[in-house]
Formats: C-alpha cells, sequence, structure tokens
C-alpha cells in the first residue's frame, strides 16, 4: 500500500489547506493558549494567569480571615467570570479547528491519521 506521502504532494496539501484558512477566534485562542506560545505572547497570558491567582487568594484567604461577604463575593464571581471566557473561548476555537480540519480531510479524502502525517510531514 503506498504511502500518504506518495498519494498526495505538498502543493496539493497546501492548495486545500489554505482554502480553508483558521478564523480570527480560532488564531486568538491558540496564539495565547497553546504550548507553541511565543515569548511576546506571555504577557497576556501572565495577566490572566496572575489576576486569577489574586482572584483565588481573595477569596481563600477571605474566607478564612472572615473578610466582608461583598468583596468574597465580588472576587468569587469575578473569578468565574473568567474562567467561563476562557472556557468558551477555548471549546470554541476547539471546535471550530475540527470542523476546518473535517473539511480538509473531506475534500482530501482521508483519515485523522494520515492528516496528522501529512501536517508532520509538511509543517
Amino acid at each position: 500500500m503506498a504511502s500518504i506521502l506518495d498519494k498526495i504532494s505538498k502543493e496539493q496539501f497546501d492548495a486545500v489547506y489554505n482554502k480553508y484558512p483558521a478564523n480570527k477566534w480560532t488564531k486568538v485562542a491558540f496564539r495565547y493558549f497553546s504550548t507553541d506560545t511565543s515569548p511576546n505572547d506571555m504577557s497576556v497570558i501572565n495577566i490572566i494567569k496572575y489576576t486569577l491567582i489574586g482572584l483565588f487568594l481573595i477569596g481563600l484567604i477571605g474566607t478564612i480571615l472572615n473578610f466582608p461577604r461583598l468583596l468574597i463575593g465580588i472576587a468569587t464571581v469575578t473569578f468565574t467570570g473568567i474562567l467561563v471566557l476562557l472556557g468558551i473561548l477555548m471549546f470554541g476555537a476547539f471546535i471550530m479547528n475540527n470542523l476546518r480540519i473535517n473539511k480538509i480531510r473531506k475534500e482530501l479524502d482521508i483519515t485523522k491519521e494520515e492528516y496528522d502525517i501529512l501536517i508532520s510531514a509538511y509543517y
């Protein structure tokens, strides 16, 4: 059986791959929240990370030390809101990226494993 690399050239793969570019939402999510985030983009992640840690600590320490319930409530609601927004952003980007990959796979008539082989070989 011929290898997938023999059946689909880089030019053929690029033509279909570029036909279905990632949308802005997906680009933002993977730019800032992937394992390959560049050092230039780490400032955004650090702001979000330290904000979440700070809000969590306000809620935790506030509960332990009996801070006013309003302060604990504001910290908890803000913390939850940020986490929900991040979850929606990441889940939406994941779904949209999978839909994009499925379109590429369908047009090339390949399986997910073959798509992964092509991505690894050509990119």
